[in-house]
């Protein structure tokens, strides 16, 4: 992902207009991040409150205060005086990341029950979902029970609180990056040569 973002393979610009409603980024900031990237292609220095002015209809004041909430929203930040815009990058990279990786749990659930599922049964699993499990989360717990060979949503449920309790939670926020590269280790470690 960042060999896209280093060789300017995607133009956020356009990202940053077709997503910044759904982002809750308001047209005054999206007005000034969208200088300031223009101000950057153009390689134009400094990039202060001061040379934007001279781009935007925007008092010097507007431009403070809306700089002060991008950085307050962690989509700026401030580097040896300078404004990077690293931040709103990845921000909108992950946003796009996250709707395709999205799981559909009810196919998972359907898939494990041989069966379709009832409109409580659907309840029962948006309410893991409002209980603040992660899809990953759910799917290894749905996975867990038909190991167990217990195919029933409450003994899900107690598998998620019981990892609630016991802050297994935390295993779960490794990122598939993690694993690949566990993954790539096992598979390149050389099996003949250990000596022990």
């Amino acid at each position: 992902m960042n060999e896209l973002m280093n060789y300017g393979c995607i133009d956020y610009k356009k990202l940053l207009l077709i997503k910044a409603k759904e982002l809750n980024i308001a047209d005054s900031e999206c007005h000034l991040l969208l200088i300031i990237m223009v101000m950057q292609e153009l390689n134009m220095k400094p990039i202060n409150p001061q040379t934007i002015s001279k781009l935007s209809t925007l008092s010097l004041k507007q431009i403070d205060d809306i700089l002060l909430k991008l950085l307050d929203k962690h989509l700026i930040t401030r580097k040896n005086g300078y404004l990077d815009l690293k931040p709103l990058y990845n921000y909108l990279i992950k946003k796009e990341i996250k709707k395709e990786k999205q799981i559909d749990l009810l196919s998972f659930f359907e898939d494990a029950f041989g069966r379709s599922l009832s409109q409580m049964e659907m309840n029962i699993i948006s309410s893991f979902k409002t209980a603040g499990y992660s899809d990953d989360m759910v799917v290894d717990a749905l996975n867990e029970a038909v190991k167990s060979g217990v195919i029933n949503l409450r003994y899900i449920e107690r598998i998620l609180e019981n990892w609630a309790s016991y802050g297994v939670k935390k295993r779960f926020a490794r990122s598939s990056q993690e694993d690949d590269d566990i993954s790539d280790q096992i598979k390149d470690y050389n099996w003949w040569d250990s000596h022990d």
